[in-house]
């Protein structure tokens, strides 16, 4: 048994060095490795196209649009209709004919002939 301990403390030790050897990062240089200002001087400056410049004036015209029409629909929104009331119905004191006296609907007949023809015979 003592010597299984040996072998899982000497596996322990190279597993926490191979460990280390893979997963220590290696110390990067601390600060820019050149000057901003070196940079800067070096970074040609380049106007933007004519294409360009009106695309991007065309795109913020349409947003601008887009944010007055959704300010002017939010300040002059329609005033809700009120809700409809219900019907009264009809009280238990009523009497019941009075409630199915109500006519039946009418059904529309068709004519047995259509009006854009000449009758036949």
């Amino acid at each position: 048994m003592s010597g299984e301990r040996r072998d899982q403390a000497e596996q322990e030790v190279s597993i926490r060095r191979r460990g280390h050897e893979l997963f220590v990062e290696e110390q990067a240089p601390k600060g820019p490795s050149r000057p901003f200002a070196e940079v800067l001087r070096e970074t040609p400056a380049a106007p933007l196209s004519g294409l360009v410049k009106a695309a991007l004036w065309a795109i913020a015209i349409v947003a601008a649009l887009l944010f007055a029409a959704a300010l002017w629909r939010l300040i002059n929104r329609p005033n809700p209709k009120p809700p409809r009331r219900a019907r009264p119905r009809a009280s238990a004191k009523a009497p019941r004919a009075a409630a199915t006296s109500v006519a039946p609907p009418a059904i529309a007949l068709r004519p047995s002939t259509p009006t854009d023809q000449e009758p036949r015979g």
